[in-house]
């Protein structure tokens, strides 16, 4: 399992000067780079590689006495960013998408650089490569072997990222051992965050909706400042500090719900939804705001680690199945309630979509299907 631990640093004033200067002359070579790669195509219609860039640095390491005062990884670092946007960008391209050309950055814009090694460690404390041993706070312990380093800058705080190779995941339980009652249905949605195949649901916390008029007021103050003046760079970063919060409080709030669901079941079946196409509708920017795509991932994530089963199952007609007979009730978006004039099971829309998806993640995994039942049920 490849997992990342992400601490406070805390570098004295003249260590926080450094990695400033680097970061900055990251940002430069990035820039060059990438201005090499656009008139060589152009000009000579040549395409440059990330092999020839790094042997062209340790050209310039060798007569720039600036360069050559930092560590050539960090350097590399660089060139493997853009090298990296180009395989993207190529990518798109080759599947229909639209291929957005990797852009020039400005110092502003351009956070992190990383090491692709392991650097020596020691509680609190990180040895960096020309800048000698800085202090990180370990609010929790790092274990595990350590793949790379990557060194970020967040709102003119640095934090220190460690890619670490926990070992071989848990083995998955046997799917023929888990107890019914510790198999779960997830259907997320927009009125509520997510309704469970109990029956139970977990209220959206629409952290962007409570924060909006606080964003609002910081982008006003925004928009009233003149550009290149300090009041226009520290309102610039008070806003940048609202959407952080509101990103903070999304992260926080889904791996908590992670976390609860795996430690009750260990079975979890969620819809295969294409969020990212639904987010360019309707409710778009509610959708965004739900955060429905980091629950996911933080319950594959918990899951992994726990031995536990996540499922994804394709999600057409789980709402308009009927879960007791499996007939198509077709109902609009503002009908809340389950209604089958086939069978006459009356449930919420939620909850039967829950049911559905777990019947499926069921037979997904290759069990017979559980006897379901349903306490909150009604005759028509």
């Amino acid at each position: 399992m490849i997992r990342t631990f992400r601490y406070p640093l805390k570098p004295t004033k003249e260590q926080e000067k450094i990695l400033s200067h680097w970061l900055a002359s990251c940002c430069d070579l990035y820039n060059g780079a990438l201005q090499e790669r656009k008139e060589a195509y152009k000009k000579l219609g040549k395409s440059i590689t990330c092999n020839d860039q790094q042997f062209s640095l340790k050209l310039i390491r060798a007569e720039d006495e600036d360069w050559k005062a930092i560590p050539v990884v960090v350097g590399r670092s660089a060139l493997r960013r853009l090298d990296k946007a180009f395989n993207a960008f190529f990518r798109r391209i080759k599947n229909g998408e639209k291929p957005g050309y990797p852009r020039f950055k400005p110092k502003q814009r351009y956070y992190s650089f990383s090491f692709q090694q392991a650097l020596n460690t020691e509680p609190g404390k990180v040895k960096i490569p020309k800048l000698g041993w800085v202090k990180f706070h370990e609010y929790r312990q790092l274990h595990g072997t350590i793949k790379d380093v990557l060194v970020k800058r967040e709102l003119g705080k640095w934090f220190v990222c460690f890619q670490v190779d926990l070992g071989e995941a848990p083995k998955k339980m046997e799917v023929k051992s888990i107890p019914v009652e510790r198999q779960v249905g997830v259907d997320v949605g927009l009125k509520s965050l997510a309704v469970l195949s109990t029956g139970e649901h977990i209220p959206n916390p629409h952290f962007g909706s409570k924060s909006a008029a606080t964003l609002a007021r910081r982008q006003r103050s925004l928009s009233r400042k003149r550009k290149g003046s300090k009041n226009r760079r520290r309102a610039v970063t008070l806003v940048a500090k609202a959407h952080k919060h509101i990103a903070n409080q999304r992260q926080d709030a889904a791996r908590k719900i992670a976390k609860a669901l795996v430690e009750r079941f260990d079975l979890i079946c969620f819809e295969d939804l294409n969020v990212a196409g639904m987010a360019k509708g309707l409710f778009s920017k509610s959708i965004n705001d739900a955060g429905w795509t980091l629950l996911r991932q933080a319950t594959k994530d918990k899951a992994e680690s726990a031995g536990s089963w996540d499922v994804g199952v394709n999600p057409s007609g789980t709402t308009i199945d009927c879960s007791r007979c499996g007939q198509p009730v077709p109902k609009g978006l503002g009908e809340r309630i389950h209604k089958c004039p086939h069978c006459g099971l009356v449930l919420d829309r939620d909850h039967n979509a829950a049911i559905n998806i777990l019947r499926r993640g069921v037979r997904l995994v290759g069990l017979s299907e559980s006897p379901l039942i349903t306490t909150e049920v009604g005759e028509t």
